[in-house]
């Protein structure tokens, strides 16, 4: 369990979640792992050996309650967050470090070297925001919008993020990469966030990040050692309990 330190905070990890979610109301809140799903990510993140401290941030009642439960700390944020990242930087605001990573509550398989990795390129100052990817190659995946794809350039910073299978691929073998919804930013990057303006393409593909490069952002993408996989539906959560009990 990762406790509040009471020295300096280099590397914080915020863990936003809200309860309203739209394709599975409540997925934050399910238990039948044996604890709420964002609990698994925050125990993900307190097992990364470079995060100084683990906050859930949250509007809600029962999720304070809950992380209170289990020894995390919380920090209260707007019910006028938008995003993930809006809620990260309201509650980053109030605690100084260097680095803060935006784990989305629900993706609780996320690996806690992949986590370390994103630290480690930030606290160096060789990227501002960051996140995670996968190869991908099942057709079954590419075409489902509920998972996100990235293209990367050549100095491995993401060019575009889309819930459609990117890029088209024409001729010849190519190789996909799959989104981890995990986020790295510098603190003075998040703090600018909630102001950023947006030309539409966030709202368009519902995708925050895409926010992010609008604005001239550069975000680098690592690839994971990792496998983790987002809990967007029904299925997606029963998949994960089976994973979690074979």
């Amino acid at each position: 369990m990762s406790a509040a330190p009471t020295g300096q905070v280099q590397a914080l990890a915020i863990i936003p979640v809200r309860v309203g979610s739209q394709r599975l109301p409540g997925k934050a809140l399910l238990r039948e792992s044996g604890q709420e799903l964002f609990l698994h990510t925050c125990d993900q993140a307190s097992k990364a050996r470079n995060i100084d401290r683990v906050v859930v941030a949250t509007d809600d009642d029962v999720v304070e309650a809950a992380s209170k439960r289990r020894g995390y700390q919380v920090v209260r944020t707007s019910p006028a967050c938008r995003t993930g990242s809006e809620r990260c930087a309201e509650a980053a605001a109030a605690i100084p470090c260097r680095a803060v990573l935006d784990i989305q509550g629900d993706w609780p398989e996320v690996e806690p070297r992949d986590l370390e990795a994103i630290v480690d390129q930030l606290l160096r100052g060789e990227a501002v925001t960051n996140t995670l990817c996968v190869p991908l190659s099942d057709p079954e995946v590419i075409t489902n919008p509920n998972v996100v794809k990235v293209v990367r350039g050549g100095n491995g910073k993401a060019l575009y993020f889309s819930r459609a299978p990117i890029p088209y691929v024409k001729e010849g073998p190519f190789g996909l990469l799959r989104h981890i919804g995990v986020y790295g930013f510098a603190r003075d990057t998040l703090l600018r966030i909630p102001a950023l303006p947006s030309s539409g393409l966030a709202e368009a593909e519902s995708l925050e990040q895409l926010r992010f490069l609008e604005n001239d952002i550069p975000m680098h993408v690592l690839v994971a050692q990792g496998d983790p996989w987002g809990i967007e539906t029904r299925s997606d959560y029963d998949a994960f309990l089976r994973r979690l009990h074979p």
